[in-house]
């Protein structure tokens, strides 16, 4: 089994979960994510997106830089206020997001549904793939979902399934983290991520013959977490070392703005734009002063990716370490 194979399935349910679903290509064929991310491009899954025409300079790795023109060699030209003309790789400029229709239809091939068989029922939210019988006499009635955090989204599913009479029958496949929240409308039904039973290969989803055998009713989770950000959106809190934090709306949307921002175009000023902040003088450091620890765990979370210096004040560039 190919780990990439199993990363770039991790990786696409990110992007498909996430509020914008596009990648930049330079983060998404280097550092953490190449391997992943060159195993999407091969098996055709993602798309190319709308071309970015402003960049952050690949020299100076703060300015945002205009790009002038194409050059040889996959290359292109910027112009940054700070370094001037600086040549940069393409990829930085392209964008990534996944494509809809091939995603269901390596679903369907995965769970040998007939590819003409996907009925949307909210648009390109939610499907109904198909049904299989894996026992006679025992159909199974497949679903998959995006954005189920969302309780419309969870709640239109709902409806559609009672439809179809199939609450007894359904099985429902997600790219959402999981568990789903507290008195989601989803709670008692078999409900999986697509990360966990799947892996991408060959145009199709391969799945894993055991853990596609053993239903799972969705239930509330009991554990408390020890240090996660998976909660910021459903329940505005984040968990570190156990401790659970309530976020303020500001925190929230913070948090939110930046692990959405896959595609690296927000500078500071468009942090406090997706924020709707009116402060004068707008820094995350000080949103947060009544709770540091929640931004200082934050900021190792981004550690990764140089881009996001420009939005951490030099006194706090340490926790990058």
């Amino acid at each position: 089994m190919s780990q990439s194979q199993c990363d770039a399935a991790a990786l696409l349910c990110r992007l498909l979960d996430s509020a914008k679903p596009e990648i930049n290509g330079l983060t998404l064929c280097s550092g953490e994510h190449a391997n992943a991310g060159q195993q999407l491009l091969r098996e055709r899954v993602l798309v190319i997106g709308t071309p970015l025409d402003w960049v952050t300079c690949s020299e100076c790795g703060i300015e945002i830089a205009r790009v002038v023109r194409e050059l040889a060699h996959d290359h292109i030209l910027l112009l940054c206020p700070t370094c001037g003309e600086v040549s940069a790789p393409r990829r930085l400029r392209e964008t990534f997001k996944p494509s809809l229709p091939k995603l269901i239809a390596a679903l369907q091939l995965g769970l040998g549904l007939s590819p003409t068989g996907a009925k949307p029922i909210e648009p390109e939210i939610c499907w109904r793939l198909g049904t299989t019988e894996p026992t006679r006499g025992k159909p199974v009635t497949w679903y998959f979902a995006r954005h189920l955090h969302q309780p419309k989204v969870a709640h239109h599913l709902r409806e559609q399934i009672k439809l179809d009479k199939t609450i007894q029958s359904c099985r429902i496949i997600t790219c959402s983290e999981l568990p789903l929240p507290d008195g989601s409308p989803l709670t008692g039904l078999d409900v999986a991520n697509l990360a966990t039973l799947a892996r991408i290969s060959q145009s199709k989803f391969e799945f894993f013959a055991d853990r596609l055998a053993a239903p799972r009713p969705q239930v509330p989770e009991e554990a408390i977490p020890g240090t996660s950000l998976k909660y910021v959106d459903a329940q505005a809190k984040v968990y570190i070392d156990g401790q659970a934090y309530d976020l303020e709306p500001r925190h929230r949307s913070i948090l939110l703005a930046l692990m959405n921002d896959l595609d690296h175009e927000m500078d500071k000023g468009a942090l406090k734009s997706a924020c709707g902040s009116e402060s004068q003088r707008f820094s995350p450091s000080k949103e947060f002063d009544r709770i540091p620890v929640v931004y200082q765990t934050f900021i190792r979370y981004l550690r990764g990716d140089e881009r996001y210096a420009l939005i951490i004040p030099e006194e706090d560039q340490h926790w990058l370490h």
